[in-house]
């Protein structure tokens, strides 16, 4: 089971797949039922139960649009993302192994201390490839507005960026290479 937020979830209960609201219920009944205490279990049902009929506090809104740099877990077989897709976050790998495949033939194998999802933010395209997980793997996730701010603001990270990408698929020709000092 997993909750998904804003009343929807996913699950799979003796072999049936479950989403939406009843999975969303289902996780939270069974959630409550596994806390300690029936007094705990009180509380926690009464403020689900008002969230449910009273609008948000002012302190849980969200004022800025931007994302946040977030650490994942992917287990293995999981797929981070499939090629063609949009580029947009960059990912360090604290732990684990994941595969880059491109037409079912292994690329590379990247682990702790390496990074991928570079180059579809650098040159501002799709994925070239489908990176999924080898061993257990921790990340941490950048978003592309973010690591494009970063990369903005402290050229030797892009400069890193970069000269990892053009070891993996050959120098880049780019406009701000071209354009006149």
């Amino acid at each position: 089971m997993g909750s998904l937020g804003r009343r929807s979830a996913v699950a799979e209960i003796f072999g049936m797949h479950i989403s939406g609201f009843l999975a969303w219920f289902l996780w939270r009944t069974i959630y409550l039922m596994k806390l300690p205490g029936f007094g705990r279990r009180a509380k926690v049902a009464a403020s689900w139960t008002f969230d449910l009929v009273l609008p948000p506090e002012l302190v849980q809104l969200r004022v800025g649009k931007g994302e946040v740099i977030a650490r994942e877990h992917v287990e293995p077989g999981q797929i981070v993302f499939h090629e063609g897709d949009l580029g947009d976050r960059v990912y360090m790998i604290l732990s684990g192994r994941a595969e880059v495949v491109r037409a079912g033939a292994t690329l590379a194998r990247l682990g702790a201390g390496e990074q991928f999802g570079e180059i579809a933010l650098l040159d501002a395209t799709t994925r070239g490839a489908t990176v999924r997980c080898a061993d257990a793997m921790d990340v941490i996730s950048l978003p592309a507005r973010e690591f494009a701010l970063l990369a903005e603001h402290l050229p030797d990270l892009r400069r890193s960026f970069e000269r990892v990408r053009d070891a993996r698929v050959g120098p880049q020709v780019t406009q701000s290479a071209n354009a006149p000092s």
